[in-house]
């Protein structure tokens, strides 16, 4: 169970979460040579929506494959190994429909994006579902890329208590 708490009072406010977490690791966007390697959160889509809006940005864009991954239905992330300016990067995530918000959000926030590599608590590995055909590119070498630890909430709702204003 997640409880969010949040005080609103005289135009300030304090919020906490209280949540069973899980570490993960992933990898950021951002290259060491200051380029973006494509990468996309897609939720509460099928399978074919989330190759439809991907086939879009990948010819609008002229990208190159495009590889899809999920672990869940309905939950798909993909990597595209062009690489981009970040103000392009954001131009292409914005022609995504069903790209997850918070995944936009910290992309906007921390200027590069994040992708999880491991697998989350209760769910299956991640697996390859689909290959969207372009030109190939190759993949940067592990020291071009920065690897992240992070942790996050396993579940991504729950009860939220607001004491003050609105």
């Amino acid at each position: 169970m997640r409880w969010n708490f949040r005080i609103a009072k005289f135009g300030h406010t304090f919020f906490m979460m209280f949540a069973k977490t899980q570490t993960l690791e992933g990898v950021t966007s951002l290259l060491k040579s200051g380029k973006h390697i494509v990468m996309f959160d897609l939720e509460d889509c099928t399978l074919k929506q989330a190759e439809e809006t991907l086939r879009n940005v990948q010819e609008k864009y002229d990208l190159s494959d495009i590889f899809i991954v999920s672990d869940k239905e309905r939950s798909f992330r993909a990597w595209c190994f062009s690489f981009v300016e970040l103000k392009t990067f954001l131009k292409i995530l914005l022609d995504v429909d069903y790209l997850d918000y918070n995944f936009f959000y910290y992309t906007v926030k921390r200027r590069k994006a994040t992708l999880r590599l491991s697998n989350k608590k209760n769910r299956p590995k991640q697996e390859l579902v689909s290959v969207l055909k372009s030109y190939p590119t190759l993949i940067p070498d592990e020291n071009e890329v920065e690897r992240v630890i992070y942790d996050t909430g396993i579940e991504k709702r729950g009860l939220s208590i607001l004491l003050g204003e609105k």
